[in-house]
């Protein structure tokens, strides 16, 4: 029964496992078939550069192309690459919201890579369809030029005090997003309600349609905290000089699945599944880590960075898919106004 996942993180390091067995051949077999890109729909290609990165490293006759699609945009993409036939993309990662649907519709390519042997059930997609390859690490942050860490919110009750009236950045609740879903995880947990989604909104936000123009909107001023940053997109940020600190809530970050799957028609399969597999394999586990993301694999390392017990507040896909419906009406009814 898919219930709500409260994950501690272990200190322990990612074994040493060699997947170099499985990853040679489906290189080799990408550069026989003469496959030297791999387009790659996903939510932010620039916050996914060092994955990226790491991944043409690695294997460096294959360049990724990053194309920047999420929710109703990548719909669309993939009900126009089905019906023509001329498919352009090879391998999508999203929020699983909508995968059971695009499994249902066709638009997959079964493949289990073999590099995710061992992996927990709960981040198996429908049918083997899509498989889990990370967590996101995600919670409240703010701009150092006018907040003082001892002024900070220290968790997400406190986001909802009126001292931060039209000062909290967010990102529109109204239409499906990765904000909205994982929030959705402390709702199910008892951590929040329908009354401090209500404070939230008569605290005048400034909604952005886009979480990567709520992140811009703290950074350039325009509001002082923002409801939510992927931690990895933040540390990477904060490399560049953002003003930002990142705030581990007492209640725990919140997360979604990322998951992976190959398109039925993708125009080079041998190097969508050599990405496929190298996504579970220890040297991506660990990047993730690095970077600052939590891997799904059993060995997977703890989040560079991150405190001691970290909590994770995360549904498995069958949960999200269940429960996120009506959360999503709740978010239309509280923000109507």
């Amino acid at each position: 029964m898919a219930t709500v996942l409260v994950v501690g993180l272990s200190t322990g390091a990612a074994l040493a496992r060699d997947d170099s067995a499985i990853l040679k051949p489906l290189y080799d077999a990408a550069v026989a078939a003469d496959e030297r890109e791999l387009v790659v729909y996903n939510p932010n290609t620039s916050a996914n550069t060092p994955i990226f990165a790491a991944f043409s490293a690695r294997f460096p006759k294959i360049k990724i192309v990053g194309v920047d699609l999420f929710g109703p945009k990548l719909t669309s993409r993939l009900e126009a690459e089905a019906a023509s036939g001329q498919a352009a993309g090879d391998i999508i990662y999203t929020t699983p919201n909508e995968m059971p649907e695009y499994a249902d519709r066709g638009f997959f390519a079964s493949y289990q890579p073999e590099t995710a042997a061992g992996i927990d059930e709960k981040y198996v997609g429908k049918n083997k369809m899509w498989f889990d390859w990370t967590l996101t690490v995600s919670g409240p942050f703010y701009n150092k030029s006018y907040v003082k860490p001892a002024d900070a919110p220290k968790s997400w009750r406190e986001l909802t005090d009126s001292k931060w009236d039209k000062q909290l950045s967010i990102s529109t609740l109204q239409s499906a997003s990765g904000t909205g879903q994982a929030l959705t995880a402390l709702t199910l947990a008892g951590k929040l309600d329908r009354a401090w989604f209500a404070r939230l909104a008569a605290n005048h936000p400034i909604v952005s349609q886009l979480n990567a123009q709520a992140i811009q909107a703290v950074a350039s001023g325009q509001a002082t905290i923002g409801l939510d940053v992927p931690y990895h997109f933040f540390k990477a940020a904060a490399k560049k000089g953002a003003p930002f600190e990142f705030i581990f809530p007492e209640e725990g970050v919140i997360s979604i699945p990322l998951n992976e799957a190959i398109l039925a028609k993708a125009p080079h399969p041998n190097a969508a599944k050599l990405f496929a597999a190298w996504l579970f394999s220890a040297e991506a586990q660990a990047l993730l880590a690095e970077i600052g993301m939590q891997g799904t694999m059993p060995d997977a390392p703890r989040v560079a960075g991150a405190p001691q017990g970290l909590v994770f507040n995360v549904m498995d896909w069958r949960t999200l898919v269940s429960k996120f419906p009506a959360q999503l009406e709740m978010y239309k009814e509280v923000f109507s106004n």
